[in-house]
């Protein structure tokens, strides 16, 4: 009797087991262990221990043989009881596009990583026939939080060979603690090779190999790079080696970098606007069947609500990779679910919250399981959090990779800025254009940088931080003072760790405000004081436009000196447009003088032209203290005034000349 098997895809781990280790022959060996003397039906389920585990098994079918066998056996097969001659087909549930559901928006490099092992153990005779050395490792580079882990597992499911996982961390961390670390080193890392070549074909999966960077915790292991070298270098015939880092190979030790197994990189990026569109569609998809479940009642939000909601947070997660955007959609489900019951969650808010996030961890097909048929009835409960929910969690859930440097969003808006309106349709033009992720079909690069510049008060910081504030990019400030370090070269590593910062956060502003102090020219300073000085600058220009990759960085700087600035860092393609924001006219008076008016009451008696006439030579800074004047002159005289009058902007006029 040959009975084919179907094993539910959620059931069959994902992390290192004894599962992985088990081959067809060991499989049929364990199956019919178990199950000798069973009957078995098409349909029945069968859960049986497999590595330690728990695997559920489905009977798709049975087949009887029709070769000559004892009537024992005939009788044990007319019946479905398994015998010791019982063969078994098991097939691995799931279809490839269910797999790569598991990776939503990296099916590509998921699919890359497939067809370099398989391209590795289909051809690796061929290779050897032309004395050719085939592509052994590859290393998965990615910043923290990409989903390496994510493809790497689901690429290696697909694949189905034994996997042997090592964490180098772990084992440096091990080593440490022992008083013959080197030799500890060594021996974990030939018994990762010793197990891969015991169950070979196979794969083994080294992470954290970014461990070897860190200084304070190798300083003492002066043979560490030397022995991942040579691991990496002889690693059996039949293995495949995948390296997992968070840092790209060139950053890597110089004794590091010379090893074989670093030379084939492949990087999982930060997730463009396509590709978060579709990691929140399947969180949230997820979550949504999961919260459902949980509550006993049908999502009622329809696949145009789903898609709508997606577009838009994946606007407003600029530089927010899948673990981020996976933290914010959970965040938004738990702001949800405390709304939807926020008498339990009054009275017992600690539990009623744990009781959600908990929900909030079943997959969709361990919460579907939970769900009895009774309880799936007609009843149905909206499980689609509002945008309301989503935007109070995205100042609560910022990027990982912008922790080290303040970033908080501006609260600034154009409406909150009176006047200069060919101004402020320049700068949201430039911001349009500069924040735009779709390749332009002329062959362009969009603007790079804008620089304010004007006399002081006229309102370049405001406007810059309104600009900001409207946009839905990251944003990271630079500060000559927090900037800079009386310790040598800790300014310029500073600086470049910004950068890496905003390029890992992109699209993401970095605004400099006051920029001469940072980069003012090469002339004005002197040779004991202009040391420090030039070698920021330098950096600035390198970083700006030098051999970096500045797409997605948009720089924003505001200055009140142009004629100190730099020439270097005011050319096209570090500060592309240059605007002068000049000292108002009569128009940008009153739209200024208006907007001042809103959060402050006046009397009938206040004409705003009149004002505007009367404060020729004003600027912004100056209308709004001339607005502060007036309201302490209207305190002096009533203690319980509510509005402005006219009488007391000319007494506010007299204070102002006065001083």
């Amino acid at each position: 009797m040959v009975i084919p098997w179907h094993c539910q895809a959620n059931c069959v781990p994902r992390q290192d087991s004894d599962l992985h280790l088990y081959c067809p022959e060991r499989w049929q060996c364990t199956i019919r262990r178990q199950l000798l003397g069973s009957k078995l039906e098409q349909g029945q389920t069968v859960i049986l221990l497999i590595g330690s585990q728990n695997v559920s098994f489905v009977v798709v079918s049975t087949t009887r043989e029709t070769r000559e066998t004892s009537e024992s056996q005939q009788e044990c097969a007319a019946n479905g009881v398994v015998g010791r001659e019982t063969q078994f087909t098991i097939i691995k549930g799931g279809s490839d596009q269910n797999m790569w559901d598991k990776v939503p928006g990296y099916e590509p490099e998921a699919a890359n990583l497939v067809s370099e092992v398989r391209s590795y153990f289909n051809n690796k005779d061929k290779f050897q026939h032309l004395c050719i050395n085939p592509l052994q490792s590859v290393c998965v580079t990615g910043i923290s939080g990409s989903g390496k882990t994510t493809i790497i597992n689901a690429a290696l499911e697909r694949l189905e060979y034994p996997v042997i996982y090592g964490n180098l961390s772990d084992i440096i961390v091990n080593a440490t603690s022992t008083d013959f670390a080197d030799e500890y080193i060594s021996m974990a890392l030939a018994d990762l090779a010793n197990r891969a070549s015991a169950s070979a074909p196979s794969v083994i999966v080294l992470d954290r190999i970014d461990t070897l960077n860190d200084k304070e915790l190798t300083e003492e292991l002066t043979g560490l790079n030397d022995q991942f070298c040579k691991f990496g270098e002889n690693i059996p015939a039949d293995v495949f080696l995948v390296l997992e880092s968070n840092v790209e190979a060139a950053d890597m030790p110089a004794g590091a970098k010379r090893c074989d197994a670093l030379q084939h990189c492949q990087l999982v990026p930060v997730p463009t606007l396509p590709r978060r569109e579709e990691i929140v569609h399947s969180i949230m998809r997820r979550l949504m069947a999961a919260a459902a479940a949980g509550s006993g009642k049908q999502a009622m939000a329809s696949d145009a609500e789903i898609d709508a909601l997606s577009r838009r947070v994946a606007n407003s997660t600029a530089g927010y990779v899948a673990r981020d955007i996976n933290a914010l959609c959970r965040q938004a489900f738990l702001r949800m679910l405390s709304e939807r019951n926020p008498r339990d969650v009054k009275t017992n808010g600690v539990d009623a919250l744990a009781a959600d996030l908990s929900q909030l961890n079943l997959q969709p097909g361990e919460a579907i399981a939970q769900r009895s048929v009774g309880q799936a009835g007609t009843c149905q409960v909206d499980t689609l959090p509002s945008w309301s929910q989503f935007a109070a969690s995205l100042q609560a859930v910022r990027p990982s990779q912008q922790m080290e440097f303040e970033g908080v969003r501006p609260t600034k808006r154009w409406s909150d800025i009176g006047g200069y309106d060919t101004i402020k349709q320049s700068l949201q033009r430039f911001m349009r254009l500069a924040t735009t992720e779709n390749s332009s079909s002329l062959g362009i690069n969009p603007p790079s940088g804008i620089l304010l510049y004007g006399p002081s008060g006229c309102g370049k910081t405001a406007m810059a931080l309104a600009m900001i504030g409207e946009s839905a990019c990251n944003v990271i400030y630079i500060r000559g003072s927090e900037l800079f370090s009386k310790y040598l070269g800790e300014t310029e590593a500073r600086l470049r760790r910004l950068f890496r910062a905003a390029r890992a956060a992109a699209p993401c502003i970095v605004f400099m405000d006051e920029i001469d102090s940072i980069a003012a020219k090469r002339e004005w300073s002197s040779v004991e004081s202009g040391g420090p000085a030039l070698r920021v600058l330098s950096t600035l220009l390198n970083e700006m436009d030098g051999v970096h990759e500045t797409r997605g960085v948009i720089a924003v700087g505001c200055t009140n000196q142009l004629d100190r600035i730099d020439d270097a860092i005011v050319r096209p393609g570090r500060f592309d447009q240059l605007v002068k924001v000049n000292m108002p006219s009569l128009q940008d008076r009153v739209g200024i003088l208006q907007t001042l008016g809103i959060n402050s009451p006046l009397n009938e008696d206040v004409c705003i032209d009149e004002l505007a006439q009367m404060t020729e030579g004003y600027s912004g800074a100056g209308l709004e203290q001339l607005f502060r004047e007036a309201g302490l002159a209207a305190m002096r005289q009533n203690q319980s005034a509510d509005a402005f009058s006219m009488s007391d902007f000319m007494s506010a006029f007299d204070r102002i000349s006065g001083a």
